[in-house]
């Protein structure tokens, strides 16, 4: 299944995922916005969350049968309106939240650049035992800095770092390259193909 987030769709957000970095930026910018988020789901995934409001969307899917109170693996998307940050800032942030919440987290910078000349970064997250599950996690995320809103794509695994082999690696690598943030009112600069 294609996801695709359209500007209609994103007339109020919210999150709860990533509530620790956001609150560091809050800020509202009312704005129009022409801008789009497109991936496709990984097989066998479906809606458990959404919730909004004036300045943060938050989605969240997980394999089925899967809740998102007890789950192997969950996708989720945030939409925050912060644009033009810094995915790097971002991830430090975000890093320094999940080194409050587990002192014994590990974080990586994986990769900063440009797609669709947008600025992006790719980072994991690891916690051996995340205190709102009691489990593990192991998380890549990949932001997004638009010129309207600061996108976050994470695919997140209770999974040790011990447990996570190459093919999940290769799987989460290949689901996160193919997350795309485009607007087509700027074709020259962000077409969507």
């Amino acid at each position: 299944m294609r996801y695709h987030l359209t500007s209609v769709k994103r007339d109020s957000l919210w999150g709860i995922s990533l509530v620790t970095a956001s609150l560091l930026f809050c800020g509202a910018h009312a704005q129009s916005t022409s801008e789009d988020i497109y991936f496709d789901l990984p097989p066998g995934f479906e809606e458990g969350f959404e919730d909004d409001d004036e300045s943060f969307f938050i989605q969240e899917w997980v394999p089925k049968g899967e809740t998102v109170n007890d789950w192997s693996q969950m996708l989720t998307l945030t939409v925050q309106d912060m644009p033009n940050l810094d995915p790097v800032e971002f991830f430090n942030h975000m890093a320094d939240g999940w080194e409050e919440a587990c002192p014994e987290y590990g974080a990586m910078l994986l990769h900063e650049g440009l797609e669709n000349n947008y600025p992006v970064a790719v980072w994991f997250l690891k916690c051996p035992n995340n205190p709102m599950t009691s489990k593990p996690e192991f998380t890549y995320v990949k932001g997004v800095s638009g010129n309207e809103n600061f996108y976050t794509v994470q695919l997140a695994y209770a999974l040790r770092s011990d447990e996570i082999d190459e093919s999940t690696v290769n799987q989460s690598m290949t689901f996160l390259k193919q997350v795309t943030v485009c607007d087509n009112s700027r074709p020259q600069a962000h077409a969507c193909n």
